[in-house]
């Protein structure tokens, strides 16, 4: 079962994404940033849940469930609350309804 610490510090995510799974689930963790040309782009936390086995990009979209969240370090808090809890039951429960 990951940790919260597993997820590393906010630094982290302004280079790169994190990719890992659990228990079936793998997810992706990354910074985007939102708004459009008339806005101020802001950054966020993306965060991607979808089931086993197959990577990001050979799993179908349909299978693939995401979310924002600020990006600071309580929304990353967030993030990992979303991927254990409501992220899993989405993805997993999909998966296994078919």
């Amino acid at each position: 079962m990951i940790e919260r610490i597993d997820l590393f510090h906010l630094p982290f995510y302004k280079k790169e994404a994190f990719t890992g799974s659990d228990r079936g689930l793998r997810f992706w963790i990354g910074r985007i940033e939102a708004g459009g040309e008339d806005k101020e782009k802001v950054p966020l936390l993306r965060a991607i849940v979808w089931p086993e086995p197959f990577a990001l990009h050979a799993t179908p979209e349909e299978q693939k469930v995401n979310k924002d969240f600020t990006f600071s370090e309580e929304g990353l808090d967030q993030v990992y609350g979303w991927i254990l809890g409501e992220g899993r039951e989405y993805a997993l429960g999909q998966h296994f309804s078919k």
